[in-house]
């Protein structure tokens, strides 16, 4: 590698040129022991502990779906089988998630080789540590650079020895420095050039080749002031959970049926009739694998009209989890207002606060699911369904002329970023 590394930088490329990289692809380094965290990990891996009733990993996955990288590879090693069963051939969205399984433990390093193979430039992260990034635009790197870090303040590692003793100097180059140390966050932008070099082999990559780049000028400093989390000991794991709750903290999201999730052809009470929207499959099923309660309430004034029946309306709503169990989704509930004022049968005349714009629905979906304001928001497709949501101090989102899935990415932004 040392001999590989001295003929590239014979080279002597001087040009500074920023390129905009167009990086689809990502690495999560998820094969370690996790010994530091002592019988936490004995079942458990470090990036499958649950922080806020959800996967670390899922995090780290979350905001790699949102910024619409394509390709996951989830580099695996201790307790493999526990993220094959989970995320192998997983596909959200437009983004596939592959687990590769290493039968010897590899290192950092030695891991990263088993990337060479797509011939693609890749983010790299690490998969027991967190920090909001804004990943295409961290992307960008110069062109005589082989490798692009991300640093931060060392204010609570001060025990690790790993890259803490590093600075940004001119032109962006990572330099050794002992008097204005930065740490290494994990986060790392890597060509395909240098993933080419690194041999299949246990090695370190924090410890045996990122030094040798750095004294080549072969790597890139990005300096963040954003919060950063490490799982790897448990006095962080607590802290994990305040951080991760502050940037993600979405429980539920409640969508309006009829001209939302599926076409308004008037009064669908049928399978036959139901047909769902572009998207709305796949943001159900990736509202499930983040653990986000996906709630329906709906006005079904048929029902009181005498269109159709609550059995009919019932059957209808079995018929749609049918659907979305073969494609491995499920809605959590379905809040129903059958009321009209002038209905054909007495007892659907009544408790009208329920239909929307009355905010009764939602009401009761937060006391059941122990939501507030803060923590779900709901997506419809009329000023009804708006007012409700109003009513209810909730934000509200209008169904776009666009895939469902897209703007489901949109609106978690919009939202967890308020």
């Amino acid at each position: 590698f040392q001999l590989e590394m001295y003929i590239f930088n014979s080279l002597k490329i001087t040009n500074y040129l920023i390129i905009v990289m167009n990086i689809n692809n990502a690495a999560i380094l998820a094969g370690g022991f996790g010994k530091r965290l002592g019988d936490i990990t004995k079942k458990v891996p470090k990036p499958l502990l649950k922080i806020n009733n959800l996967e670390f990993i899922k995090y780290l996955i979350l905001k790699l779906v949102t910024q619409k990288f394509k390709r996951i590879i989830i580099l695996t090693h201790y307790k493999n089988s526990l993220f094959q069963r989970e995320f192998h051939n997983l596909v959200i969205g437009n983004t596939k998630i592959i687990c590769k399984f290493e039968k010897k433990p590899l290192g950092t390093g030695g891991s990263l080789a088993q990337l060479k193979r797509y011939k693609r430039d890749f983010l790299i992260l690490n998969g027991d540590s967190y920090i909001n990034t804004n990943f295409n635009k961290f992307s960008n790197i110069n062109k005589n650079k082989l490798l692009k870090i991300q640093l931060i303040k060392n204010t609570n590692y001060k025990s690790n020895n790993k890259l803490s003793n590093i600075s940004i100097a001119k032109n962006n180059n990572v330099i050794f420095d002992n008097k204005k140390k930065l740490m290494n966050s994990g986060v790392y932008t890597i060509k395909k050039e240098l993933l080419n070099k690194i041999k299949l082999k246990k090695q370190s990559f924090e410890e045996d080749i990122i030094p040798l780049l750095i004294n080549q000028n072969k790597v890139q400093g990005y300096f963040s002031k954003n919060k950063f989390i490490d799982i790897g000991l448990k006095k962080n794991l607590h802290d994990a959970k305040k951080i991760l709750k502050k940037e993600f903290d979405v429980k539920a999201i409640i969508f309006d049926r009829d001209g939302t999730l599926n076409k308004n052809f008037g009064y669908v009470n049928d399978i036959k009739k139901f047909k769902w929207l572009k998207g709305s499959i796949q943001t159900i099923k990736f509202l499930n694998f983040i653990n986000i309660k996906v709630i329906i309430a709906t006005n079904q004034s048929g029902i009181g009209r005498g269109y159709y029946s609550m059995s009919k309306f019932n059957q209808l709503n079995r018929d749609i989890n049918k659907q979305l169990k073969k494609n491995h989704a499920f809605i959590n509930h379905v809040y129903c207002a059958p009321y009209y004022k002038n209905s054909l049968i007495k007892k659907y005349r009544s408790n009208a606060n329920l239909r929307k714009p009355n905010n009764g629905m939602l009401i009761q979906a937060m006391k059941d699911f122990k939501l507030n304001k803060k923590n779900c928001f709901m997506i419809g497709d009329k000023v009804s369904d708006e007012n409700a949501a109003k009513n209810s101090n909730i934000n509200f989102y209008y169904k776009k002329n666009i895939s469902l899935f897209n703007q489901i990415i949109k609106n978690l932004n919009s939202f967890c970023n308020n």
